[in-house]
C-alpha cells in the first residue's frame, strides 16, 4: 500500500497543473499586476496544457513498456519540474506558455504509469481500491494549489516555485523506496529481480507464498503473450460491434463530461465563483471546491460499487442539471441569501465528481475488448483532451457572447442531455465480468447507441 501511495506522488503535479490557472489568472488579468495579460492570452495560458496532453498520453505507453514502470514514473517528474521552473523564474508570456506545455505533457504522461504499476504490484483484494488512488492524487494536487493560492494570493510565481518542489520530492521517494514492477521484470526475463521486488512489495509474507504468487504471475503472462495481437489485427477488430459500440458510447460520455463545464471549473475556479454571484472570498470558496472534489473522489469508488455505474451517473447528471440551472438564475443578480450560491456550486462539484468526472475514466478499462483496449483507450483519452482544450479555451468567449447566465444555462442543458444519454444508452458494468460486458455489446439491442444514427 505504501509503495502504491508513493507511485501516486508523481500525479500531484498533474493536479496542480489543472488547478494553477484558477488562482493565477485573476491576478495576471489585473492591470496593476507586474505581469499583465489580456483575456485571450489568459485563455491560452489555461488551455494550452490540455492541447499537449494527448502527446503525453501516447508517449507514456511505449516508454513504460520498454524502460519499465518505475522509470516511467521518474520521467514524469522531469518535464513537470522544468515546466514549473519556467513559470516561476520570470514573468514572461513565452516562458509561461513553455511551462504550461511541459506540465501539460507531464499531465498526459502520468495517465498510465501509476495506474499500470499499481495494477501489477498490488494484491487482488486491494487492487480495486488502490487504482482509484490516481484520481485521488490528482484531486489532492488541485486542492493543494488552491490552498497555496489562498495564502499567497497575488504571488503566483511563488506558487509555481513551490509546485516545482513536488516533482523533486516524488523522484527522491521513487528512487529510494519503490522497486520495479514484478510483472515488467518477468516480461524482461529478470526472474531473480522480480522475486526480490515481489518480496519487498509483500513485506512479511512468507517466501513460499511470494514464490507461489510469482509462479502464477509467470503462467498468466505466458498465456497473455500467446494471445497478443498486432496493430493491424486490432484495427480490423474495430469493425465488430463489441468494439465500435463501446467506442462511440465512451466518446459520447466523455463529450458530455467536457460540455458540462467540469474542467472549466477546475481551470477557472476563482472566476467561476465570481460569475456565480458569490459574495464571499472567491479564493476561500475555491479551496472548498478543491476539498469537496477531493472528498467525493474518494467517495465515488464506494458509491459506484454500492449503487452501480448507471444509478451513480444518473444521480450525478440530475444533480448537475439542477445546480447549473439554479446558478444560471442566481447569476442574473437575483436577490438571495449569500450562502445559496456557495451551496449550489458545492452541490455541482459533489454531483459532477461522483459521476460524470470519475465514471468515464473508470469504465474506459472495462468496456473495450482486450484486442482493441490499448488503441481504443488511447484514442478516447486523446479525443477527450482535445475537446477539453476547446472547451477551456472558449470559456472567456462564451462569457462575452452568452454572458454568465447563458454559460451556466448551456452547461445545464448539456448536463440534462448527458443524463438522458446515460438513461437510454449506458449499460451497467458494475459486478459484471469483462466477458459479459463484451457479450452485451456484441448482441443486437433495441437501445443501442449506434441505432440512434
Amino acid at each position: 500500500v505504501a509503495v502504491c501511495l508513493i507511485s501516486n506522488t508523481a500525479l500531484l503535479p498533474s493536479g496542480m497543473t489543472l488547478g494553477f490557472t484558477a488562482v493565477a489568472l485573476p491576478y495576471m488579468l489585473q492591470p496593476n499586476d507586474l505581469f499583465h495579460v489580456d483575456s485571450d492570452q489568459a485563455s491560452w495560458i489555461a488551455s494550452i496544457a490540455a492541447i499537449i496532453t494527448p502527446l503525453g498520453c501516447l508517449t507514456s505507453g511505449p516508454i513504460i513498456d520498454r524502460f519499465g514502470r518505475k522509470t516511467g514514473l521518474l520521467l514524469i517528474n522531469i518535464p513537470a519540474f522544468l515546466g514549473w521552473l519556467c513559470i516561476a523564474i520570470k514573468p514572461s508570456l513565452t516562458l509561461i506558455y513553455i511551462g504550461r506545455l511541459l506540465t501539460g505533457f507531464a499531465c498526459g504522461f502520468s495517465s498510465t504509469p501509476a495506474t499500470v504499476y499499481i495494477a501489477e504490484s498490488s494484491t487482488p483484494s486491494l487492487r480495486g481500491y488502490l487504482v482509484t488512488g490516481t484520481s485521488i492524487a490528482i484531486s489532492l494536487g488541485v486542492a493543494i494549489v488552491y490552498i497555496m493560492g489562498l495564502f499567497l494570493r497575488e504571488n503566483w510565481q511563488l506558487v509555481a516555485g513551490l509546485c516545482s518542489a513536488f516533482p523533486i520530492i516524488s523522484m527522491i521517494s521513487i528512487i529510494c523506496l519503490m522497486p520495479e514492477s514484478p510483472a515488467w521484470l518477468i516480461r524482461r526475463g529478470k526472474y531473480k529481480k522480480a522475486s526480490e521486488s515481489m518480496q519487498f512489495l509483500r513485506g512479511k509474507v512468507s517466501a513460499e507464498s511470494v514464490q507461489k504468487e510469482l509462479d502464477e504471475l509467470i503462467e498468466k503472462l505466458k498465456s497473455s503473450s500467446n494471445k497478443a495481437t498486432n496493430f493491424a489485427a486490432s484495427i480490423k477488430a474495430f469493425s465488430r460491434p463489441e468494439s465500435y459500440k463501446p467506442f462511440i458510447l465512451m466518446n459520447t460520455f466523455f463529450l458530455f463530461q467536457q460540455l458540462t463545464g467540469i474542467f472549466v471549473v477546475i481551470f477557472y475556479a476563482v472566476d467561476v465563483v465570481k460569475e456565480a454571484g458569490v459574495k464571499s472570498d472567491p479564493f476561500v470558496i475555491a479551496v472548498l471546491i478543491g476539498l469537496t472534489r477531493l472528498f467525493f473522489t474518494i467517495a465515488a469508488a464506494w458509491m459506484s460499487k454500492s449503487l452501480g455505474r448507471r444509478i451513480t451517473a444518473l444521480v450525478s447528471g440530475v444533480g448537475m442539471t439542477i445546480s447549473l440551472m439554479v446558478l444560471s438564475i442566481l447569476s442574473e443578480d437575483v436577490e438571495s441569501p449569500s450562502f445559496i450560491p456557495v451551496i449550489t456550486i458545492l452541490v455541482y462539484i459533489l454531483a459532477s465528481t461522483v459521476g460524470f468526472l470519475t465514471l468515464p475514466w473508470a469504465m474506459i478499462g472495462e468496456v473495450y475488448p482486450a484486442q482493441v483496449r490499448g488503441i481504443a483507450s488511447g484514442a478516447t483519452t486523446c479525443i477527450t483532451y482535445i475537446v477539453s482544450f476547446i472547451v477551456v479555451k472558449l470559456y472567456p468567449k462564451m462569457l462575452e457572447t452568452l454572458n454568465k447566465h447563458g454559460v451556466f444555462y448551456f452547461y445545464g442543458a448539456m448536463a440534462l442531455l448527458g443524463t438522458i444519454f446515460v438513461f437510454f444508452f449506458l449499460p451497467e458494468t458494475q459486478g459484471k465480468s469483462l466477458a459479459e460486458i463484451e457479450q452485451h455489446f456484441a448482441k443486437r439491442s433495441e437501445y443501442t447507441l449506434v441505432h440512434l444514427f
